[in-house]
């Protein structure tokens, strides 16, 4: 990948990797630091990777980064409760409903979570997103609807919604 093609690549990705970090991460600033660590990525790796495959290959990589960040905020989360901030949702508190919404989205399993996120808000095909998280489409579909329903779940309870059926 030349350096033109690198940029021109970061110019059309920059609002599609930030909008899915920012969906993850529910913080923006965080979001930013994770897009700006997959673009150093592919500066770094741009001999191997192709122009046309550089936005799957920075999802992938952004993927990774948010799943591990997530698992050393959980770890510190459990040996320091006192010290982690109680209120993680400071930056939508006018918006009540995507509040609610980012809570139940934080209760799926992080890699329930990735999957949602990458078929109901950024559109990737089964295919994309089996490719990008190293599994294959079946399994994808069984995950995104196990998501799709403790969703529903997960946003029913924390607003103490009667639920009557699926």
């Amino acid at each position: 990948m030349s350096e033109q093609e690198y940029t021109q690549t970061v110019q059309q990705c920059r609002e599609d990797l930030y909008r899915f970090a920012v969906r993850y991460t529910a913080d923006g600033d965080s979001a930013w630091d994770n897009v700006q660590d997959a673009f150093v990525a592919l500066w770094t790796h741009r001999e191997e990777v192709k122009a046309d495959k550089a936005k799957g290959w920075m999802i992938r990589v952004m993927y990774r980064q948010l799943v591990d960040q997530h698992r050393r905020t959980e770890r510190f989360r459990n040996i320091a409760p006192e010290l982690v901030q109680e209120e993680w949702y400071s930056q939508h508190d006018n918006f009540e409903l995507h509040d609610a919404m980012q809570k139940a989205l934080d209760q799926l399993p992080e890699q329930h979570r990735a999957i949602l996120l990458m078929k109901d808000l950024e559109g990737y095909q089964y295919q994309e997103i089996a490719q990008l998280t190293g599994l294959n489409v079946p399994q994808v579909t069984g995950i995104l609807y196990r998501a799709r329903i403790n969703l529903k779940k997960a946003y029913l309870k924390l607003n103490n919604i009667k639920q009557h059926a699926l």
